[in-house]
């Protein structure tokens, strides 16, 4: 049997294959709350034999709104909106983990209605906004927010929790030296940077108790020629392994260029230097992400002992259902080209693969 069907574990998490939807924007959201399209994705991609389904990214703050089409999980309101999109999943024999994604310099005031913020005060060469530049006593707050945020989640009934601490969105940007320019208790070293994650990390364990799943999306490597390399970043996921982190997918951390992390006309793995370096230092499952297209070269990641599991996106925009197919032989590889154009479709709010 193919190794990308065996069963494996997060934590006390036991999936039934080795495929995780990561987590994909779809901007079908009405007011933070779930929408009867979002139900349908989701049910698509339960019924499609998806390992573990990932959220698209839950707004944990007001201040962190990215688009009108975001989800969110910032106060106990939006507890039932959510179940239901679990409930959908659950019934459709799937697993789903509730990604929380602050947007940081990356949020729209036109959306939230108050600045951008991030550890340090600059400019994002990516919008033009001007992040102000957090308080210390604003990020033990900021803290806190992420800690309800998954504790709403837990009762909203999702199977896990997944950090986002990559791609330069709000705690990726504490992660970075690029970004997070502090010499406080909050950054001027790998330990302080990674400090607000750690707590964040240990908040959740305190209220989820020992079994459940908490696990971070993480950027490891700076696509930024100021930025901090694979091997000195491992330095910082160990740290978050000790405060409880159960897995790690791997991806890039602040980007010199928007959107580097899905790479247009990448058909093949692109992070596989930085899993390499997590595996000679984690003991934590590690999760690969970014171009793979063929399920005999997803499963050589899995045999080489590169990966635990194997995550993808626009694949599953493409064809909610291409692990059923994979598993019933109907399949060999995605058709997915990654022309990105289904990413201008999500700014549009209309998801979708315009191939097919």
């Amino acid at each position: 049997m193919n190794r990308m069907f065996e069963s494996w574990r997060i934590n006390s998490l036991l999936l039934p294959n080795r495929f995780v939807r990561s987590a994909t924007m779809d901007h079908f959201a009405e007011n933070g709350m779930v929408t009867e399209t979002e139900l349908d994705l989701y049910r698509d991609l339960a019924l499609g034999e998806v390992g573990l389904i990932v959220s698209h990214g839950l707004c944990p703050s007001p201040d962190g709104w990215v688009s009108p089409g975001q989800l969110c999980i910032d106060r106990d309101e939006t507890i039932p909106s959510l179940a239901k999109l679990v409930d959908v999943v659950h019934k459709n024999g799937g697993k789903m983990a509730a990604q929380l994604m602050h947007g940081g310099w990356f949020s729209n005031p036109a959306v939230t209605g108050q600045s951008v913020v991030g550890p340090t005060a600059m400019v994002n060469p990516a919008n033009g906004y001007t992040a102000r530049e957090l308080a210390g006593d604003e990020v033990y707050g900021l803290v806190e927010v992420h800690v309800q945020a998954a504790r709403r989640a837990i009762e909203a009934g999702f199977d896990a929790v997944q950090l986002h601490g990559a791609h330069g969105w709000f705690l990726s940007t504490f992660l970075s030296p690029v970004t997070n320019q502090r010499r406080d208790e909050w950054g001027g070293s790998a330990a302080k940077r990674a400090r607000s994650v750690r707590l964040i990390i240990e908040g959740i364990r305190k209220i989820a108790g020992p079994d459940y799943p908490v696990f971070i999306k993480l950027g490891l490597k700076d696509y930024h020629p100021k930025g901090q390399s694979a091997a000195e970043a491992v330095e910082i996921a160990m740290i978050l392994e000790a405060a409880g982190a159960d897995a790690f997918e791997l991806s890039e951390g602040v980007e010199i260029e928007r959107f580097n992390h899905v790479r247009q006309n990448a058909v093949q793995p692109y992070y596989l230097e930085e899993c390499m370096e997590a595996r000679r230092k984690l003991k934590a499952p590690v999760i690969l992400v970014g171009g793979m297209r063929r399920l005999a070269e997803m499963e050589k990641v899995i045999t080489d002992g590169l990966a635990d599991a194997v995550s993808m996106c626009r694949p599953f925009i493409m064809d909610p259902f291409i692990v059923k197919k994979f598993r019933e032989g109907a399949v060999d590889a995605s058709a997915c080209t990654s022309c990105n154009d289904c990413l201008q479709e999500m700014r549009r709010r209309h998801m979708r693969c315009t191939l097919v």
